[in-house]
Order: C-alpha cells, then sequence, then structure tokens
C-alpha cells in the first residue's frame, strides 16, 4: 500500500489554493443534494470530507425533526448502521494486539453454545469478522413491524447453530449480520467487559469521539436524529427509534450512533494507525490513537463476485474496491443508469461501507494513499440510495472528476418509482398466479403455532371472526397479516408500499418472502390434524441466499388444533 505525502511547509500556499478550489467544488453540489434528498425522500443529512488528514469540509441539509424544523448539524446523532462494523473489527484488532484472542481463534473455544454438525464448525474470528463463513444471516427472523427486535443477543448462536450453509466455509461472500453479534460475545468474553464498555473505554473516549454512543444517547441529549421512512410519494413518515436497548440483538452489527464530527476523527484515527503501521510513520500522530493491526484489518479476505477486472474483496469490516468500480451493496440494481465510482479516474484503493436500517441510511469511504475520507449520515429509509450516490459525489469532486448532475438525477427519479411502485408489482405477480379461492382443507385445518427449528421464533395462524386466516409473527399483534388462499395449500399476504413503509417493513423482499405454504412433514406418529388435515407444519421462504423451498416451521401440540380457536379469539377484542 502506498501512502501519498501530506503538503509540507514549502508548499502551504499552494495547498491552500487547493483547498479553497476543493471547498468552493464541494459546495456547489449541495443545490444537487437537496434535490437527490427531496426526490428520494431523506429529511435530513450530514455529509464530511477529510482529505490529506484534515477535515475540509462538513454541511448539512433538511431536518433531523421536520415536525419541529430542527436542522440537521455536524453533532447531530445518527444510527450508523452498517458502519459499525469496522469499529467492532477494530475492537478485535485492540485484543489480538494483547494477546487476549488470535485470528484464528474459533468461535467454538470461546462462546461453547456454538455447535454444528458440518465444516462450519470451525469458522473463525477472521471467518465472522469478513463474512466468509457460509452461513446466511436470516435477518428476516428479527425485522419486525415498529423496529421491534424480540430476540435477545443469546439468540444469535442459537441461529448460527441451525442455519443451513449457503456456501461452504471459506469459499464465498455471504453477508451475515448474526457474524458481529457473535463477535461482540467473543469481544466480551476475551477482554472481561461488555460490549458498550469495552467500545466506550477503549476506542471512543481515547479519540475524543464525545458524540457517539451505544446502544443510545443520553435521554437529555436533543441533537438526536428522528427516524423516517419515505412513502411512496417521498414524504417522510416518522417511525420509532431501532435497537435502543442494551441487551438488543444485532446492536454491534448495527446500533452504533454518531456524529459527522466523530466519525471524521475515526476515519482520521484508521487512516494514522495503518500509516504507522505501514512505516509512513515512527508513530502515530492522532494523540492515544487506539487501533492496533490496520494491516491485518485492511486486508482482503475474500472476492466478491463483481463485474470488475480489478480487486473486489472483503477485508474486515470494510470493502476493498480498486477504482473505477460500481459500489458496494447497491440498494436497487434493476435497470437504468448507475454512476460507477471513479470512472475515467486513475485507478486508486477504496475501503468503503454502507449501512441501512429501517429509519437510517449512512455511507462512507476511505482512501489511505491520499488521508482521505467521505462520510454521509441520513435519517430516512428512502426510496433511493441517497446517502451513496452523495458519497459517491464527494468522491468525484475530491478527486477532481467531471459530474454528469443529470444521470445522477435521472438515476435518483427512476430508483425511487420502481422502489415506491415495487409492491404493486409484488401484488399483481401474486395475483397472476393464484389459482385458488379456497385452501384445500377448512381453515381450523391450518391453525395453530408453527416454531423455528431451536425454538425462539415462532408464526401464530388464527382464524379470526370474519372467517379468515390471520398469521402474527412472534405472536405480536402489530405483526399480523391476512392470509388469502393463494395455490392448494399455500397463502399470500400483501401491503403496499406506503403500508409496509409505515410500519418500519422493508418493501423490497422478493415476492417468495409473502407467500406461507401449509405441508405435512412425517414425524412417524401417523398422527393427522383437526378435520383429518395432515397439516402439521409451513415453509416461510425469507432467506434469499440459500436456495431452497424456505425455512421448516412446525406445529407446537399437532393433535390438540382442534380446541384452539376460542383460546385465539382475545387476540381480535
Amino acid at each position: 500500500m502506498t501512502f501519498i505525502s501530506p503538503p509540507t511547509p514549502l508548499r502551504v500556499c499552494a495547498w491552500s489554493t487547493l483547498c479553497k478550489q476543493l471547498l468552493a467544488r464541494l459546495q456547489a453540489l449541495i443545490p444537487l443534494i437537496t434535490d437527490i434528498c427531496r426526490i428520494a425522500g431523506t429529511p435530513g443529512l450530514s455529509l464530511g470530507v477529510l482529505h490529506h488528514g484534515q477535515v475540509v469540509y462538513q454541511a448539512n441539509v433538511g431536518f433531523r425533526n421536520v415536525e419541529a424544523e430542527l436542522p440537521t448539524d455536524n453533532d447531530t446523532v445518527y444510527m450508523i448502521a452498517s458502519l459499525a462494523k469496522p469499529l467492532t473489527a477494530a475492537m478485535v484488532g485492540i485484543l489480538v494486539d494483547e494477546g487476549k484472542l488470535d485470528w484464528t481463534t474459533q468461535l467454538q473455544d470461546v462462546v461453547p453454545e456454538f455447535h454444528r454438525q458440518d465444516a462450519a464448525m470451525n469458522i473463525t474470528v477472521t471467518d465472522l469478522l469478513s463474512h466468509r463463513t457460509g452461513l446466511p444471516s436470516y435477518d428476516a427472523l428479527w425485522l419486525l413491524t415498529d423496529n421491534k427486535i424480540l430476540l435477545d443477543r443469546a439468540d444469535a448462536i442459537s441461529i448460527l447453530n441451525y442455519v443451513p450453509a449457503a456456501m461452504p466455509l471459506r469459499t464465498e461472500f455471504v453477508y451475515n449480520n448474526m457474524a458481529y453479534e457473535a463477535l461482540s460475545q467473543i469481544i466480551e468474553k476475551a477482554s472481561g467487559t461488555d460490549y458498550a464498555s469495552f467500545l466506550r473505554d477503549r476506542i471512543l473516549e481515547p479519540l475524543g469521539m464525545s458524540q457517539t454512543f451505544h446502544p443510545h444517547p443520553p435521554m437529555d441529549d436533543a441533537n438526536v436524529a428522528v427516524p423516517y421512512t419515505a412513502l411512496r410519494n417521498a414524504t417522510p413518515f416518522q417511525i420509532p427509534q431501532p435497537l435502543c436497548d442494551r441487551n438488543i440483538l444485532l446492536g454491534p452489527s448495527g446500533g452504533i450512533r454518531s456524529s459527522v464530527r466523530d466519525m471524521l476523527l475515526l476515519y482520521k484515527a484508521f487512516i494514522d494507525a495503518a500509516r504507522a503501521e505501514f512505516g509512513r510513520f515512527a508513530t502515530t500522530t492522532v494523540p492515544q490513537n487506539p487501533l492496533k493491526r490496520m494491516k491485518y484489518l485492511w486486508r482482503g479476505m475474500i472476492s466478491l463476485s463483481v463485474p470488475t477486472l480489478r480487486e473486489y474483496s472483503y477485508a474486515s469490516g470494510w470493502f476493498r474496491a480498486q477504482l473505477p468500480a460500481p459500489p458496494p451493496l447497491v440498494y436497487d440494481d434493476g435497470p437504468g443508469i448507475n454512476p460507477l465510482i471513479g470512472e475515467g479516474l486513475p485507478s486508486r484503493l477504496a475501503l468503503l461501507h454502507g449501512g441501512f436500517f429501517a429509519g437510517f441510511t449512512s455511507w462512507a469511504a476511505v482512501f489511505p494513499e491520499t488521508d482521505s475520507a467521505v462520510v454521509v449520515l441520513s435519517n430516512s429509509m428512502p426510496l433511493a440510495d441517497t446517502t451513496r450516490l452523495v458519497g459517491q459525489l464527494l468522491i468525484e469532486e475530491l478527486f477532481g472528476n467531471t459530474i454528469n448532475k443529470t444521470q445522477y438525477i435521472e438515476y435518483v427519479k427512476s430508483t425511487s418509482e420502481r422502489i415506491g411502485s415495487y409492491m404493486s408489482r409484488i401484488k399483481s405477480d401474486l395475483l397472476r398466479h393464484k389459482t385458488v379461492e379456497t385452501p384445500a382443507y377448512p381453515l381450523q385445518a391450518y391453525v395453530g403455532t408453527y416454531y423455528n427449528a431451536v425454538g425462539n421464533v415462532y408464526i401464530e395462524i388464527c382464524e379470526t371472526p370474519s372467517g379468515r386466516l390471520r398469521m402474527y409473527f412472534m405472536g405480536s399483534a402489530s405483526d399480523g397479516f391476512d392470509l388469502k388462499p393463494y395455490q392448494h395449500n399455500s397463502f399470500f399476504w400483501w401491503m403496499s408500499h406506503d403500508e409496509m413503509a409505515q410500519r418500519s417493513r422493508y418493501t423490497t423482499w422478493p415476492k417468495e418472502y409473502y407467500i406461507i405454504k401449509f405441508e405435512h412433514v412425517d414425524d412417524g406418529s401417523g398422527a393427522r390434524g383437526v378435520f383429518g388435515s395432515p397439516i402439521n407444519s409451513l415453509r416461510w421462504k425469507h432467506e434469499f441466499a440459500i436456495d431452497d423451498d424456505g425455512e421448516l416451521f412446525q406445529k407446537s401440540d399437532y393433535e390438540e388444533m382442534s380446541g384452539l380457536y376460542e383460546q385465539q379469539q382475545s387476540l381480535f377484542g
């Protein structure tokens, strides 16, 4: 890795002139950024740019609280979603440096509750950091209405224990949020302290990151962004704050909250630590820089299947891309214009990541060779990937590229239209393939509570007084959806984009996500259910990293379902 030296005293005047020119170009982007936010339904956004180790630009657009008309600023606190992953990886680096962990330490050796009967039993710290476990994330199990997560941190290991492998260990990139939850438990056992305290004491306080919190800011901190989702007409709709409990699942994967000012401090420290390790400086120049083992953390560990001749890999909490290249984890990859990053510029290494959670999106890129970084935070689940597009604009201006502003606006408009109309297209597809008006058995045959293989996630099926089937994820009244006959023993559920957005639910799942298939799994007992039906299980296709018919949920108290109807009427008041 090559580093370019920052300006020397003899070049200060020239550097000052270049800074002024860069500042003017970045400021000129604000009208375009404002238009992107308006079209995509992003009410508030904060951004920052670091170049040659100096903060050269920070800007804010819109409101952190639309209803109160409170503007965003450099210290507004957003949930940073998956930009938390580099922080979790950095915590591992500190523990490796102290000899308390090794990159080859196996999960089973630190967390004995983890056990499998396949090669994934041997997954290591590095496998978890680089998403090369081959195990899928099963995110739909915890993504419920109103940003509720009804699983706690202990459930992560149970889920990793039973999920089928999507790919053999260390052969393919399979993104897995649960892996970072598992890493947090390794961190706690190796350090002897809880994740939040280790983060605060070992990284945030030494770096002066006073506006960064896990799991949430103090209650009296007023400068906190309110989360929104974008309705189909791009109007922001306020939703509950996500991931606020200290013991909630996936906080270490995406629940850290921070500001643009603090994130620039962090990225400067990452670059500074890497420079020292690569020999550019004898020691770090950031006071009390706690970050260690950057050579390893920034090393590519697993290649990605991306259409480029250049390097494209995942390191430890970071994507690595040799630009020009397409951005990672694009929000919508349908037809239309999708600008490459750095097209037409000389090749350079970028370390990138985006974050996405109901109510917040984020995006960041670090360029070690020029001590540069950009970070963009927003308080919306928008109709287009606002933070990524803004981040790309900042990168193009930072390195002097030509920007086709019309191209960006066209892309945002087309993407927003596709996302906004997606649920209508799903409905049309479901209705086109619907083959029955009535199910194969009376509705009572399907009624019951169906559990996953480890019993920590369940789907409740009830018959309503009006004679319909209704499904409840985890028995939650706010996660209830009417089921309509689809094909033979299968049913479907559906809501409009706005109904889904108002419930903080993602609107981009494939059609199969909305289909529930009932079936019989032979348990050797020969027992039959009510009305002589064989129904004792259901399948739900919620994970698309695996080529299968969906996860199997089996009915509890199969032989006693005929008495369940009366017990469940209380759900309907």
